[in-house]
């Protein structure tokens, strides 16, 4: 496995239009460096970022301050936009009968690797409806904003499935460039 080195510009854009409806994007606009707001701000969807693009959008977030739970929304707001874009073919499988969240798992590592060059996903059973989240190889996670924002788009993967979902980090890393959440369903 190979460390990320890309990101998809889909779920860039998705998280940009959440900082805007935040009221906070003239914020953030003066916290990015004059290179990476001009190629931030004239995006296109569908295309391939480098890294170090998307994590100067992750750190720019970072730096407003976000509580927690702010940033768990905005990452379930994210999911909310991007998601017919990239999980297409998942939202028509949570309208069939009886899917459940364990129809998705196995197909995690397809789908991140839509959303990410490099890095990976992994999905481990804890029991009848809990699970570990691994992901690993990605610098992104060095972000505190991106580690709950993914939190929330976890939950909204999730809640296509099932009633309810919870996600929590779980302390210590797994390795460098790595993180680790514990998901729980109803």
């Amino acid at each position: 496995m190979v460390p990320v080195r890309h990101a998809r510009s889909t779920i860039i854009l998705g998280s940009l239009a959440t900082v805007r409806e935040s009221g906070r994007f003239s914020e953030y606009e003066a916290r990015l460096s004059a290179a990476h707001r001009d190629v931030l701000l004239n995006l296109v969807a569908g295309a391939w970022v480098p890294l170090d693009l998307a994590f100067a959008h992750y750190q720019a977030c970072d730096e407003l301050g976000f509580t927690r739970d702010q940033a768990v929304a905005n990452g379930r707001a994210t999911f909310d936009k991007t998601s017919g874009t990239l999980l297409g073919t998942v939202i028509r499988m949570a309208k069939e009968a009886g899917v459940s969240p364990w129809t998705i798992f196995p197909q995690y590592q397809r789908f991140w690797s839509r959303a990410y060059d490099g890095n990976g996903v992994a999905v481990y059973n804890l029991g009848p409806k809990e699970v570990r989240v691994d992901i690993v190889q990605s610098r992104l996670v060095e972000s505190r904003y991106y580690r709950d924002a993914l939190r929330g788009l976890l939950i909204g993967v999730t809640e296509l499935f099932c009633t309810k979902a919870y996600v929590t980090e779980r302390p210590g890393r797994l390795a460098p460039m790595s993180a680790s959440f514990r998901m729980q369903w109803a």
